[in-house]
Parts: C-alpha cells; structure tokens; sequence
C-alpha cells in the first residue's frame, strides 16, 4: 500500500509547503495513481518573502527563529492548511547545498506534518550529498513517517 491508497483509505486529504523540495513532495504524490482524491494542493516558497505574502508568515518570525527551523516548518504547514483545508499538511524548509546559509549547514532538513490538531516536528541531517539526493531523501523520509503515523 502507498501513501496516497493509506489516504483514501483513512479518507484524508493532504496539502504542502515546500522550500528546499522545490515541488518534488507534491510532484512525488501526483505521480501515484488517484492522488487528486486526497491531494488537494500545495505552494513552494522558496524565499521568506513568499513565504510571508503566499503562507502569512512574517518576517519577525522568520528573524526570531529562522527560516531554518521547526517554528518556520510549522507555520508553513499551518499556512497551507489553511488556504486547502485539508486534514493534513506538510511544511518543509532547510538548505539542500552546497555550503551552508544563515548558519546552517547543507543537508540540514526541518519538517512538519500537522494531521488535524497534531503537530509531528522534526529535524534531520542528511550530509555529503548532492542538492538532488538531499531533495530526493527529504521527500522519502517524510513519507515514510506520515505512513507510520497513519497506522
């Protein structure tokens, strides 16, 4: 079973908010048979100013605990929950590399899931690999973790 069948099944619809993915989370989800029954949309913002004007970020935020972060990865998810209404969603931010930014180091990944009231954060690090493999394994780990919080 998929992660898209494991959503029809749990009759849940999914939304997300991609950064540092660029779209690959949402493009992995259409690309599984009958994702337009559960997959509702998403946005990448891939700068803070797209994340303010396109999720209701602000730029305090982002300044108070970075773009970087559990708190950004949140807001993100809990921005497009928002504009979709679906049950579940997915905010994703950190930096693919090469080298780090604002002091985080490449492979660095933030991401949170929010399935209705509950709020699943987590950092991870994925170290000395290429900008695609960084993006690729994000995508893999995420949905790996919403299936198992789906059992």
């Amino acid at each position: 079973m998929n992660i898209i069948e494991k959503l029809i099944e749990r009759n849940l619809t999914i939304s997300a908010a991609e950064s540092l993915t660029g779209g690959l989370f949402q493009a992995t989800l259409v690309s599984m048979e009958h994702a337009s029954k559960v997959f509702l949309g998403g946005v990448v913002s891939y700068t803070k100013e797209a994340k303010c004007r396109l999720l209701g970020l602000t730029m305090e935020e982002i300044e108070r605990f970075g773009v970087y972060s559990n708190e950004t990865s949140f807001s993100m998810a809990q921005g497009v929950k928002k504009l979709t209404n679906s049950n579940i969603a997915i905010g994703i931010s950190g930096v693919a590399g090469p080298g780090s930014d604002e002091g985080v180091e490449a492979g660095t990944v933030y991401y949170t899931i929010v399935l209705n009231e509950m709020v699943y954060n987590k950092k991870i690090e994925i170290k000395d690999e290429t900008r695609q493999i960084v993006r690729e394994k994000t995508v893999e780990v995420i949905i790996n973790d919403l299936f198992e919080l789906l059992k």
